[in-house]
């Protein structure tokens, strides 16, 4: 289930599955974090304000004043969900702010895969810089969550943190969150504004009736002015 805060109404839609979200978005770009290289069975750390920046998004794990964030890349145990290249946050500690934070090029759609570890099914808490929050939970491995978002207000960054209230808690020094295949791009507009199915459409019968009537009136006058003529 999702829980969000409705208040601001900048969110168009949100989605549990990419194809749907797929449907609904052009020009999509997906990072699926392979080219940062990470070896089976290893990791690499970013504990800088810095992060890491991928294309147009940067990545940054927030560990209360610090920071920490992993590239991983598991080939069995609780995190390893198949899916390669994964990033993750520092241990969960539940006494202060930790999350990991993209920083996005003002986007309008965008989409990822979710998954936590020690243990799985755990909630996912997403807010967006429009001011929305929603809640995704997670499922065990090695099945990751997605969940998509689509709004009439760019996006400028978005927040992921671990959440109590899911099928399991997060444990203290022991759960985390991983992040893979972040996507993002345009949301679709059908052809024609959408409602009319596009195409040039016909005069309106108020125009129709008018042109008939100017078009009577001036083959009145034409006869008329004829006709008097031969007279």
């Amino acid at each position: 289930m999702l829980a969000a805060n409705p208040a601001l109404g900048a969110v168009l839609g949100t989605y549990e599955d990419r194809p749907t979200w797929n449907g609904v978005t052009t020009g999509i770009i997906t990072d699926d974090f392979t080219s940062i290289g990470t070896p089976a069975g290893g990791w690499n750390v970013y504990s800088t304000p810095g992060g890491l920046t991928r294309g147009d998004i940067n990545y940054v794990g927030v560990d209360g004043g610090g920071y920490m964030m992993l590239a991983i890349n598991p080939t069995s145990g609780g995190n390893f969900f198949g899916s390669g290249v994964m990033l993750r946050n520092a241990d969960y500690y539940s006494l202060g702010a930790q999350y990991l934070q993209l920083t996005l090029p003002d986007v309008y759609s965008i989409g990822f895969d979710l998954g936590t570890a020690f243990p799985n099914s755990v909630g996912i808490r997403i807010e967006l810089s429009t001011g929305e929050f929603f809640i995704r939970q997670t499922q065990n491995a090695p099945a990751l969550a997605f969940w998509g978002v689509q709004t009439n207000t760019p996006i400028e960054w978005i927040r992921l943190a671990l959440t109590t209230g899911g099928t399991n808690n997060p444990l203290v020094a022991q759960s985390i969150l991983l992040l893979d295949n972040v996507s993002y791009g345009t949301v679709y507009t059908p052809p024609g504004g959408g409602g009319g199915g596009g195409g040039n459409q016909g005069e309106t019968p108020e125009a129709a009736t008018l042109l008939m009537v100017a078009s009577g009136f001036a083959l009145f006058f034409w006869r008329r002015k004829h006709a008097l003529s031969l007279g």
